[in-house]
C-alpha cells in the first residue's frame, strides 16, 4: 500500500469516526435514557446549542479537515486508481471466502454507492431518531392520561352530573390526543431539519467530502435529493400536525360557547372558526409596528388563545404562524420546481426557483425555531467555506477579465423528426496549465452568456485530441438557451432580442454558407468537478459502456486517457462501448475527432496500457444520412473575429491547496463562533427579529473572509501564470468514417482494439450485453448515459439476467 491510498484510508477513519458521534445521537439520542446521557455531557448547556453543535458541526469539521489534510494531491489521491484500486480488488479475489473481506466488500460498496450510503447512514439513522423520540413522548404522555371517575359508586341521582362529566372526561381523552400529535409533529420536524444538515454538503464546490468518497458531482446529487425529499416529508407532516391541531382546538372552543348545541350553532360557530383560524398566519398591523416584537402593549382581540385557551394571541404566535406557513409553501414550491420534467425541459425554471425559495425556507425556518439555525448550521457553514469562495473568486474574476477565450466554434447538423433544424454545437476554449493538470475525465463546467440568460448551465467537457491546452463542449440543441445561441450563430434570432443578433447579420451576409465570421458574445466557462469515473473504471476487470446519443460525450476523455496511458493496469483487461446514435454528422465528428485518435493511440505498442478497447457505434438514423454526403449534413466551422477573453483557469480552491484548507478553517471556526454567540447572548425567544443574526454572520463572514482570501492570493503570487500557446491544429489518426462506411457493415479490428460501425438499426439488449458473458468470476462495471428509456431497459435487463457482481453507473446531466 503507498501513501497517497494510507492517507485515504486515514482520512475515511477519522472522517468515520467523527461521523460516529451523530450516527450515536440519531440512533440513542432519542430515547429517554438517550436524551439525559447526551445532556449530561454539557451540563451547563441550558439552550441546547452547545450539544448541537458537538453532534452535527464538529463530526463535520474534523471529517474535512481531514480530507483537505490528507488527500495531498486532490483528484490524484482520490483517482490513484492503478495502484490503490487494484490492490484492493486483488486482495478480494484472494481472499473472496474470507468472512472478513466480504464485510470490506459490502462496506466499499456502500461507500461507492451514494445511494446506499445515504440511505444507510441519512435516512434509517433519521427514521429510528422519528421512532425513538415519538416513543418517548408517548411514554411521557401515558402518565397524564386522564382518568374517568368509577360510575359504580354513583347513584342515580347523580346521573346528570355524571354525563357532565362524561363529555368533560371525553373532551379530556380528546385533548391528550391532539397534544400527543403536536408532540410528535415537533419531532418530524427535527427529523427535517437533521436531514438538511446534510443537504448542502454534496452540492458544495470541491467538496473533499466528495472526493473522498470517490463519488461524481452527479453522484453526490443523489444524496441531496435524498435529503431535500426527507426533510419536505418531515416539514410537511409537522405542518399538518400542527394546523389540525390547532383546527381542533379553536373549533372545541367555539362549540363549547353553546350551552345547547343544535345544527345552526354549528354552522355559525364553523363560519366563524374559520374566518378567525386562517387569520392567525396573517400578522396584525399592530404586529409588524412592534418589529416582530411580542410584548405590545395592547391586547389583540383575536378569539381563542394561540398557546392556550386563556391567554390572547400575542405577535410572537402570530410571527411563527406566518413563517412556519411562509416556509411551508417555499419548500413545497422548491420540491415541485425540482421535479423531473421541469428540471431537464426547463432549466431555468429549475434553476431560478432554487435561488428565490431555497434561501426563503431557510430564512423562514430560522424565523420560526429559535434552535433551526444550530440544526442548519453545518451545512450552511460547509457551503459558505466550499462554495462562497469559489464564487466569489469567480465574480472578481469576471470583473477583470472580457470572458474566455473561444478558439472554435462548429455547427454539426443533427436534424430528426422532432427537432428537424437540430443541432450539436462544439465550442472550444482556451484552458491554463494549470487548469489542464487538474482536469480529470468526467468533469463539467458552467456556461455564461449574459446577452442570453443570467444563468449559468452546466455541460460535460472534454479534452481536444491534438492540442495540450484546448477543450471541448458538446451540447445538443434542446432547450432555450442552446436554441437561442444557434440561431444567435445562425443570425436567425430576433433583432430586438440583444445587441449581438444584429451584428451578426451584417457579417453573414458577406461571407459563404459554411465558413461565416461571426462576433461571439462574451463567454464565462468555469470547470468544476473532480470526476472520480477513472478510479471506478480501473476498479473492474471489464467494463462495458453504453451510451445513447449525445450521452457518449462524458466518456470521451476516459477512453483517450485509457488509450493514451502507458502503465499497466493489473486489473482492467477489456473496455467495450456501445453508442446507439442516430445522427450520421455527430458520428463522422465524433469518429474523427476522438475514435480515430484512439484506435491509433491504443493499437501502438507501448499505448493503452494493455487494456482492450472494443467501439461499436449502431446507426438508428435515415438511411439517406448514413454516409453524411449530403451539403446540408456537413459540419459549420465559424471563423471567429476575435479571440479575445482570457484561457479559462481552474480554481485555486481546490482539494490539495492550503489556500482552502486556511479559508475554509477561517470561516468554518469563525462563523460557529459567530452562531454560537448570537444564538447564546443576542437571541430572544420573545423577539423574532433576533433569530436571523446567526444567519447574517455567517453570510458576512464568508464573503469577507473569502475576498480578503483572494486578495492576498492575488497580491502574494510573485509568478505569472504562463499559458501554452494555441498548438497547430494536429490530429491523431487519418480514419477517415465517411471512407470507410460505403461497404455497410465492417470491422476495423487491430491487435487490441476494434471499431464496428453497424447500419442494422436499434441493438437488443442481448447484442449490448454480449461482452458480459463468460464473465462470471470477473468484477464488472456497467457505465449508462443516455434517455431515461434506454437506462431504464439495461437495467431491467441486467437485473432479469441476474448478473452477479456488477457496479453501474449512470451519468445524470443535473449538475
Amino acid at each position: 500500500m503507498d501513501d497517497k491510498a494510507r492517507n485515504r484510508r486515514l482520512a475515511l477513519l477519522t472522517a468515520a469516526s467523527g461521523y460516529s458521534i451523530t450516527l450515536l445521537y440519531l440512533l440513542y439520542g432519542g430515547t429517554s435514557q438517550g436524551k439525559h446521557w447526551f445532556r449530561n455531557l454539557v451540563p451547563h448547556d441550558s439552550n441546547g446549542g452547545a450539544l448541537l453543535l458537538i453532534v452535527f458541526t464538529l463530526p463535520l469539521f474534523i471529517a474535512n479537515t481531514a480530507a483537505l489534510l490528507l488527500l495531498k494531491d486532490g483528484a490524484a489521491a482520490a483517482g490513484d486508481n492503478e495502484t490503490k484500486e487494484s490492490n484492493l480488488h486483488t486482495n478480494r479475489r484472494a481472499h473472496q471466502k474470507s468472512c472478513y473481506n466480504k464485510i470490506q466488500s459490502t462496506t466499499r460498496r456502500i461507500l461507492a454507492s451514494s445511494r446506499l450510503f445515504t440511505v444507510a447512514f441519512v435516512i434509517l439513522p433519521c427514521v429510528a431518531f422519528f421512532l425513538c423520540s415519538a416513543q418517548r413522548h408517548y411514554l411521557s404522555a401515558m402518565g397524564t392520561y386522564p382518568v374517568q371517575t368509577d360510575s359504580s359508586s354513583i347513584d342515580n341521582i347523580n346521573r346528570t352530573a355524571l354525563l357532565e362529566d362524561n363529555d368533560d372526561y371525553n373532551y379530556q381523552i380528546a385533548a391528550w390526543r391532539w397534544k400527543l400529535v403536536h408532540h410528535i409533529s415537533n419531532c418530524s420536524a427535527i427529523v427535517g431539519l437533521i436531514a438538511f444538515s446534510h443537504l448542502l454538503i454534496p452540492v458544495s464546490k470541491h467538496s473533499p467530502l466528495i472526493v473522498l468518497l470517490n463519488w461524481t458531482p452527479q453522484e453526490a446529487l443523489i444524496m441531496h435529493k435524498y435529503a431535500g425529499r426527507l426533510a419536505v416529508c418531515g416539514v410537511v407532516v409537522h405542518g399538518f400536525g400542527h394546523v389540525m391541531h390547532a383546527y381542533w382546538r379553536w373549533w372545541s372552543m367555539f362549540v363549547s360557547d353553546y350551552d345547547i348545541i343544535t345544527e345552526s350553532n354549528v354552522l355559525q360557530s364553523r363560519y366563524w372558526m374559520e374566518k378567525s383560524f386562517w387569520r392567525a398566519f396573517i400578522p396584525p398591523m399592530q404586529c409588524w409596528q412592534q418589529k416582530f416584537r411580542s410584548n405590545i402593549s395592547t391586547e389583540i382581540d383575536f378569539g381563542p388563545g394561540c398557546i392556550n385557551n386563556d391567554d390572547s394571541c400575542s405577535c410572537l404566535d402570530f410571527w411563527i404562524n406566518f413563517t412556519g406557513l411562509l416556509g411551508l409553501i417555499a419548500l413545497l414550491v422548491l420540491m415541485v420546481g425540482s421535479l423531473n420534467h421541469i428540471r431537464r425541459n426547463h432549466y431555468n425554471v429549475f434553476y431560478v426557483v432554487h435561488i428565490i425559495a431555497a434561501p426563503l425556507f431557510i430564512l423562514a425556518s430560522v424565523l420560526h425555531y429559535n434552535r433551526s439555525i444550530m440544526y442548519m448550521c453545518p451545512s450552511l457553514l460547509y457551503y459558505a467555506s466550499q462554495s462562497v469562495p469559489v464564487y466569489v473568486e469567480s465574480w472578481l474574476s469576471r470583473r477583470q477579465s472580457k470572458g474566455s477565450r473561444i478558439v472554435s466554434v462548429s455547427k454539426i447538423p443533427c436534424p430528426s423528426h422532432q427537432r428537424p433544424n437540430g443541432n450539436v454545437l462544439s465550442i472550444e476554449f482556451e484552458a491554463s496549465q494549470d487548469a489542464m493538470n487538474k482536469f480529470q475525465p468526467g468533469s463539467y463546467c458552467t456556461l455564461q452568456i449574459p446577452s442570453l440568460s443570467l444563468v449559468a448551465h452546466p455541460f460535460t467537457v472534454n479534452i481536444v485530441p491534438g492540442h495540450s491546452n484546448r477543450l471541448r463542449i458538446l451540447m445538443r440543441q434542446i432547450g432555450p438557451f442552446t436554441t437561442h445561441l444557434v440561431e444567435l450563430l445562425e443570425c436567425k434570432g430576433q433583432p430586438e432580442a440583444n445587441q449581438y443578433i444584429q451584428e451578426e447579420k451584417k457579417e453573414c451576409n458577406t461571407e459563404s454558407q459554411y465558413n461565416p465570421t461571426i462576433s461571439l458574445p462574451i463567454m464565462h466557462i468555469n470547470v468544476y468537478g473532480t470526476s472520480q469515473r477513472m478510479a471506478q473504471l480501473y476498479h473492474h476487470d471489464s467494463a462495458l459502456i453504453v451510451a445513447g446519443g449525445i450521452g457518449i460525450t462524458p466518456y470521451l476523455s476516459m477512453l483517450t486517457e485509457i488509450a493514451s496511458s502507458s502503465q499497466a493496469s493489473s486489473t482492467l483487461k477489456s473496455v467495450v462501448l456501445h453508442w446507439i446514435c442516430r445522427d450520421a454528422a455527430l458520428i463522422r465528428y465524433v469518429h474523427e475527432q476522438y475514435f480515430a485518435a484512439i484506435l491509433d493511440k491504443s493499437n501502438g505498442s507501448d499505448q493503452g496500457g494493455g487494456v482492450s478497447i472494443r467501439i461499436v457505434t449502431h446507426f438508428t438514423g435515415l438511411d439517406e444520412h448514413a454516409y453524411c454526403h449530403s451539403d446540408s449534413l456537413e459540419t459549420v466551422s465559424y471563423k471567429l473575429n476575435t479571440c479575445d477573453g482570457t484561457p479559462v483557469k481552474s480554481s485555486a480552491y481546490s482539494v490539495s491547496n492550503t489556500r482552502t484548507l486556511v479559508t475554509f478553517a477561517t470561516i468554518f471556526c469563525f462563523g460557529t463562533a459567530a452562531t454560537m454567540y448570537c444564538y447564546t447572548y443576542l437571541q430572544s425567544v420573545e423577539v423574532v427579529s433576533t433569530r436571523i443574526l446567526g444567519l447574517l454572520a455567517i453570510c458576512i463572514i464568508s464573503i469577507v473572509i473569502s475576498t480578503i482570501s483572494f486578495m492576498v492570493s492575488s497580491r502574494c503570487q510573485t509568478e505569472k501564470v504562463k499559458y501554452l500557446p494555441l498548438s497547430t491544429n494536429e490530429r491523431y489518426g487519418s480514419t477517415s468514417l465517411s471512407q470507410k462506411s460505403q461497404g455497410g457493415d465492417y470491422s476495423y479490428t487491430n491487435n487490441t482494439s476494434g471499431y464496428e460501425f453497424n447500419f442494422k438499426g436499434r441493438p437488443s439488449e442481448d447484442t449490448l450485453f454480449s461482452s458480459l458473458q463468460g464473465c462470471e468470476n470477473e468484477s464488472i462495471g456497467l457505465f449508462l448515459c443516455g434517455p431515461p428509456l434506454m437506462v431504464k431497459q439495461s437495467r431491467a435487463f441486467l437485473s432479469m439476467k441476474k448478473f452477479k457482481d456488477v457496479d453501474v453507473y449512470e451519468e445524470i446531466f443535473e449538475v
